[in-house]
């Protein structure tokens, strides 16, 4: 039987993910980052980058339910490897895989601070958590229990106790969603962040993530997934006309414009993609 320490160190960005983009070094993995707001580049151990303590716990006494989101996250992270390789050899999603990437898309959004913020926010306000609660609940029948739930719990609780009705919703609305798959045609690699999932809402705020909605997420240096609803009103994006669940080799200006999306969608770090010496930025 598996003890469970009563401090645990939970990453809000996934190892698994991060060594797409990082490098091996002594045995130990590693990423080359830049502080937002800081003129000097730095290496980390990826073991210790967006690591907090029971972060995502749950306010129950038993180790098992308490550490309900942990168990959950490390299956979704499982497959990923896989993904990346099925992608390089195959050059396509396969039906297994993308539906995996609506659970890791969602998984990551729910784990990564701006979200976080955000769904903190509308519990705590009055005059939108309701709202908040029906769209989170729009697609199933439990907003009556989501309610009941939440109302049981102090109010620091609440953000980790409806993350996993959020992150149910968001993997139904991901089904409904195409997948691009975007591969830069010169060999520039893809940067990241610690807010890996851009979500281009072209205006529409109205909702967490509106059918207008174009979300972009860097996958590893090679790759990049591009996800759109197909019956959205604006169309305009080239991007759009790509070859669905294949690879798409896309040239440099499309490769720099995905990238300063990407880039400027960061919570406090931008990961670079290849080993960099510290470096003071000009």
């Amino acid at each position: 039987m598996k003890i469970e320490p009563e401090f645990q160190g939970q990453h809000k960005v996934p190892q698994v993910y991060l060594k797409e983009f990082g490098y091996k070094k002594n045995d130990e993995w590693w990423l080359s980052i830049l502080k937002i707001g800081s003129r000097k580049t730095e290496n980390v151990r990826i073991s210790d980058f967006t690591k907090e303590i029971n972060v995502f716990d749950l306010p129950f006494k038993d180790m098992e339910s308490r550490r309900h989101y942990e168990n959950l996250f490390n299956k979704i992270e499982n497959r990923y490897n896989t993904i990346i390789k099925n992608i390089k050899y195959q050059k396509k999603l396969i039906e297994k895989d993308s539906d995996y990437l609506n659970h890791f898309v969602a998984n990551l959004l729910c784990r990564t601070n701006p979200t976080r913020f955000f769904i903190n926010e509308f519990l705590k306000d009055d005059s939108i958590r309701e709202k908040f609660i029906n769209e989170i609940t729009l697609f199933s029948e439990d907003k009556e229990h989501t309610e009941k739930v939440l109302q049981v719990f102090k109010s620091e609780y609440q953000l980790n106790v409806a993350l996993g009705t959020v992150m149910n919703h968001f993997v139904h609305i991901f089904r409904n969603f195409e997948k691009v798959i975007l591969k830069e045609c010169d060999g520039n690699g893809w940067l990241t962040t610690d807010s890996p999932v851009h979500i281009d809402k072209q205006g529409h705020e109205e909702w967490l993530i509106p059918i207008e909605a174009e979300i972009y997420l860097p996958l590893s240096k090679d790759y990049c997934l591009f996800m759109y609803h197909p019956k959205s009103e604006i169309s305009t994006n080239p991007l759009r006309s790509l070859r669905i669940n294949k690879v798409n080799k896309v040239d440099f200006k499309t490769f720099d414009n995905i990238t300063r999306k990407v880039t400027f969608d960061f919570d406090e770090y931008l990961v670079m993609n290849t080993e960099t010496e510290p470096t003071e930025i000009v």
